[in-house]
C-alpha cells in the first residue's frame, strides 16, 4: 500500500517537473487562469515571472479572454460625495473581497509632471480593464488638461502626449477591445471655431508618440468626455442629443434619442452604460421620481425599448432615510451605480447607492438586499444624482510605453499589486478550481 502511494507521488512530481520545464506547455496552462492569480503566480520564480510579464504572453491573454466572453466586471470603482469625492471600491465577484488600489489618484494631486503642477486628478472613465484618467496642469501662463491610460490590474500606466490644441474644451475617451490590436485607442475630441460648435476628432495609438486628426463634425453644446464603448462603437448622450463614433470607419454619426419623459425637469439622464453587451439608458421624469424605464437599444434596429420598468417605493419603505425634504421638496436620495445582467434574467439588479449603502435592487424580483455599507456622515444636502462610477475588469493588457513618476519595471509593479492581493487575504481557491477544470 505504501509503494502503491509512493509510486502515484512520484508519478505526480515527475508530471509537475516535466510541466515545470516546458515554457510552452506551461504557458498554455497559465492562458487559462484569471488576471488576478497571474499577478500573484508572478513572484513564484524566475521562469513564471518572465513569462506572465512577457509582452507576448500578456496579448495572448487579453485575446482568450476576449474570444472566450470572460472579460465580464469583478468590481466598480465610483466616488462617494459624502466623503470629499474619495473613489470607493466595490467588488462584485464571488472570488473577490477587494479591488486594487488606486494610487495614481492621490500620489499627482499637488505634484509636478515635466514642471506642469497637477491641481485636479479624477478617473473619468472605464473600457475593458483600463481606465481613462485626466489630470489638470498649471503653468505660469496657463491650465491644460493631461491624459493618462490606467490599468489598475498591473499599476502600468501611459503618460498621453500633449494635444497641441489643447484647452478647457478638450474631451479624452479611451476605447480598449482586447480582440485585436492594437488593444487600445484614445480619442480627443476638442471643440474649435465660432461658438465651438465644429469638433475635432483626433486618435492616439500605442507607439505612435502623436496624435492623428481623423474626422471633423459639428455638435451641440454638450460634454463629449465619460463615453461608453459597445458594440464597436464609442458613445456620448445629452439632454438632446446622441453620437457615436465607428472604431473601423473612424467617422462620427448622429443617433435618434428616446422620447423625453414629460416635465420641465431638464437632467433627466440619471444613467447611461453598459454591462455584457448591453447598452442601458434611465431617463426620469422630476427631481422626485421614483419611477422610470430602463431602456435598452436594439444593436440590430439602432431603437431604443423598454427592457425593465422601475418602482422604488418597496425600496423607500424600506429604507425611509431615502427621503430627503430639500428647498425643491421632497426628493429620493438614490445615485444608479449600474444597470447589472444576470446570466439568468432573474438575476440581473439595479445597483444604487442611498444614503449609507449600496444596494442592489432585483429587476425582475422587486427584491433589495444590502451588498456595502458606505463611509461618511449623511448630511441634510446631499448629491444624488448621476453618479460617476467606472467597471473594473481584470486585464494585463500592457499600456506602459513610458512610465510617469519613477521608472519600474513590470515585474516591480505586479510584485506590489501582488502583496496588495496577499495582504487583503484574497486566497486562490475559486482561481484554483477554475485552474485544473479548465487545464
Amino acid at each position: 500500500m505504501e509503494d502503491s502511494q509512493m509510486y502515484k507521488k512520484l508519478l505526480v512530481t515527475a508530471a509537475v517537473n516535466v510541466i515545470a520545464g516546458n515554457v510552452d506547455l506551461l504557458s498554455e496552462i497559465l492562458l487559462r487562469l484569471p488576471a488576478r492569480s497571474l499577478i500573484r503566480f508572478s513572484i513564484v520564480c524566475k521562469l513564471w515571472c518572465s513569462i506572465i510579464t512577457g509582452i507576448q504572453f500578456r496579448l495572448s491573454h487579453c485575446r482568450s479572454l476576449a474570444f472566450s466572453n470572460a472579460l465580464s466586471p469583478s468590481g466598480i470603482y465610483f466616488y462617494n460625495y459624502l466623503t470629499y469625492q474619495k473613489i470607493i471600491s466595490l467588488p462584485l465577484a464571488d472570488n473577490a473581497t477587494s479591488l486594487p488600489p488606486l494610487p495614481l489618484l492621490d500620489q499627482f494631486i499637488n505634484s509636478s509632471i515635466g514642471g506642469d503642477t497637477v491641481t485636479e486628478f479624477k478617473v473619468t472613465q472605464s473600457c475593458n480593464g483600463l481606465l481613462m484618467c485626466i489630470f489638470t496642469a498649471s503653468t505660469t501662463r496657463i491650465t491644460i488638461k493631461k491624459g493618462i491610460v490606467y490599468n489598475p490590474a498591473n499599476g502600468e500606466c501611459c503618460l498621453l502626449p500633449t494635444y497641441k490644441k489643447c484647452d478647457q474644451f478638450v474631451y479624452y475617451n479611451l476605447i480598449s477591445d482586447p480582440s485585436e490590436p492594437p488593444y487600445y485607442k484614445v480619442l480627443c475630441l476638442t471643440r474649435m471655431g465660432y461658438g465651438y460648435s465644429d469638433i475635432d476628432v483626433s486618435v492616439y495609438v500605442p507607439k505612435s508618440y502623436s496624435w492623428r486628426s481623423c474626422c471633423h463634425f459639428s455638435a451641440p453644446r454638450m460634454a463629449f468626455d465619460s463615453g461608453v464603448f459597445w458594440n464597436g462603437a464609442i458613445y456620448w448622450i445629452s439632454k438632446y442629443s446622441s453620437f457615436y463614433f465607428d472604431v473601423k470607419s473612424e467617422k462620427v454619426a448622429e443617433i435618434s434619442m428616446p422620447p423625453r419623459p414629460q416635465g420641465g425637469f431638464t437632467q433627466k439622464i440619471r444613467y447611461f452604460g453598459e454591462w455584457g453587451g448591453h447598452l442601458h439608458l434611465i431617463q426620469v421624469q422630476s427631481r422626485y421620481a421614483k419611477k422610470f424605464n430602463v431602456l435598452e437599444l436594439d444593436k440590430d434596429t439602432w431603437k431604443w425599448s423598454v427592457k425593465y420598468h422601475v418602482h422604488l417605493a418597496q425600496l423607500i419603505s424600506t429604507f425611509p432615510e431615502m427621503v430627503q425634504q430639500t428647498s425643491y421638496g421632497i426628493q429620493y436620495a438614490f445615485s444608479i451605480l449600474s444597470v447589472i445582467r444576470g446570466e439568468k434574467e432573474e438575476d440581473s439588479v439595479l445597483l444604487l447607492t442611498i444614503p449609507g449603502k449600496v444596494v442592489a435592487y432585483n429587476l425582475v424580483l422587486k427584491t433589495a438586499k444590502v451588498v456595502r455599507e458606505l463611509p461618511g456622515e449623511v448630511v441634510d444636502t446631499l448629491f444624488f444624482n448621476q453618479v460617476c462610477a467606472y467597471q473594473y475588469t481584470e486585464s494585463l493588457v500592457p499600456v506602459s510605453e513610458w512610465t510617469v513618476g519613477p521608472e519600474k519595471s513590470s515585474y516591480q509593479q505586479l510584485s506590489k499589486t501582488s502583496e496588495f492581493l496577499l495582504e487583503k487575504g484574497d486566497l486562490l481557491g475559486t482561481s484554483s478550481e477554475y485552474f485544473f477544470k479548465d487545464a
